[in-house]
């Protein structure tokens, strides 16, 4: 690509940095021979039968309504269909007695393109020409949002707190006075962002936490973007108790790619209308607007109530239940005398093993994990900009929930192996 004659945008963009780097090597290692790896390092979420019949329902109905022409054949509003922005409103009223206007709520072609739209729109070279970044209140956090962003070094985070629960369990806090230390008296943040769940540990802030983090954004006047592609109402992959959290100065970003349709790109931004705007022009100018087809079915699914029941029933359920599996496997296989602790289960398709004192980088474990055909995701990316200061975030893998009960116990004990080989031999040197 040398001869190239690349604008800084393209040179940035065409480099594939953090999470994506190292997935685009899984995805290589596993299209070689994908009978051969045990993979623990996916993204892309089950298809559970009660989720794909009720996307099968709704794609049936619009066929024998015959609305399918009307829906694929004509453009649409770059907000989206009234008929998905109002099933919303309906939705947020009479379950969280929100109200709601059309104003409010943006149809984006999925989180990653909402993200885009947001991280750009409030953050990079102002009109001044100073740069403004995006602060991440608590790392780690989804590696994906560096790779959104059309400027370099824009996403910042903060280091988190560490507290052990019990001999094999912790949990990240938020570092309140980290936190504040880097806001006060300082002009260049354009946005904060954060998942909840979290991507990649399932943290979840309390309420009053995130409204600690939104206070501040208020009186900083720059928005708080919260990436809720775990959350509830859909696909409620929470553990623990939790509801959308809005306030002024909030945008509440959703999606239904774990809702089981991640190939229709539909992504849901709720936030005051001078925020939307801003978004809906900017979608408009590069993509007019998402699937109408997959806007059609999120909304009859949402109308008829299915959407939130089947999530609560059987998607939160499943990984629940594929989490307990994956702590079991470690209760069998890892060793007690080594220092291993799993990240509390609060929420989202993911687990988080932090290995302390691990002789080697995150992204030599991988390797040596791959030499023995599994996968999973080096933790380092997930810490933006503190991965070179930080020991801890050399220390950690991100684990999929998404594979089947029988692989999970087999990658767990290749990952025992593994760690007790590394831990041994920086013993026996």
């Amino acid at each position: 690509m040398s001869d190239l004659k690349l604008s800084k945008i393209g040179q940035k963009m065409i480099n594939k940095v953090g999470v994506r780097a190292i997935m685009h090597d899984i995805q290589e290692v596993l299209n070689s021979d994908p009978s051969k790896y045990i993979n623990l390092s996916a993204g892309n979420p089950t298809l559970l039968p009660e989720v794909y019949k009720m996307w099968e329902d709704s794609l049936k109905n619009i066929l024998i309504n015959d609305e399918l022409k009307n829906i694929v054949s004509k453009y649409g509003s770059s907000y989206g269909t009234y008929e998905l922005i109002d099933s919303i409103r309906e939705y947020f009223y009479n379950n969280y007695a929100v109200k709601l206007e059309r104003e409010n709520i943006l149809i984006t072609s999925g989180s990653q393109n909402l993200f885009f739209l947001a991280l750009n729109s409030f953050c990079g070279l102002s009109v001044k020409n100073d740069l403004k970044r995006a602060l991440i209140p608590m790392l780690p956090d989804y590696a994906g949002y560096s790779g959104v962003a059309l400027e370099n070094n824009i996403i910042e985070g903060i280091p988190p707190l560490i507290s052990k629960i019990d001999d094999h369990t912790f949990r990240y806090e938020l570092d309140k006075k980290g936190f504040l230390e880097r806001v006060i008296d300082n002009t260049d943040i354009g946005a904060m962002i954060l998942s909840l769940p979290n991507n990649p540990c399932g943290n979840i802030l309390s309420e009053k936490d995130i409204l600690f983090i939104s206070n501040i954004c208020n009186d900083l006047n720059i928005p708080l973007l919260i990436d809720s592609a775990y959350a509830p109402p859909f696909p409620a992959i929470n553990f623990v108790d939790m509801n959308p959290i809005l306030t002024d100065n909030i945008i509440h970003c959703m999606s239904v790619s774990k809702a089981g349709l991640p190939g229709e790109r539909i992504g849901i931004a709720i936030g005051k209308p001078q925020y939307i705007e801003v978004m809906e022009a900017f979608q408009s100018n590069i993509s007019i607007h998402s699937s109408r087809l997959g806007q059609k079915m999120v909304a009859d699914s949402l109308h008829n109530g299915q959407l939130p029941v089947i999530s609560v029933k059987y998607i939160r359920e499943h990984y629940k239940q594929k989490y307990l599996t994956l702590k079991k496997a470690l209760t069998i296989f890892m060793p007690d005398d080594i220092p291993w602790f799993l990240h509390c289960a609060e929420g989202s398709l993911f687990s988080w093993l932090w290995l302390e004192n691990l002789p080697i980088d995150d992204k030599e474990f991988y390797q040596k994990l791959k030499e023995q055909h599994l996968i999973v995701v080096p933790g380092g990316s997930f810490f933006h900009d503190c991965y070179v200061d930080s020991i801890h975030a050399r220390e950690c893998i991100r684990i999929s929930l998404t594979a089947t009960d029988d692989d999970i116990m087999k990658g767990i004990e290749i990952i025992s192996n593994v760690t007790k080989d590394c831990y041994s031999k920086s013993v026996s040197h």
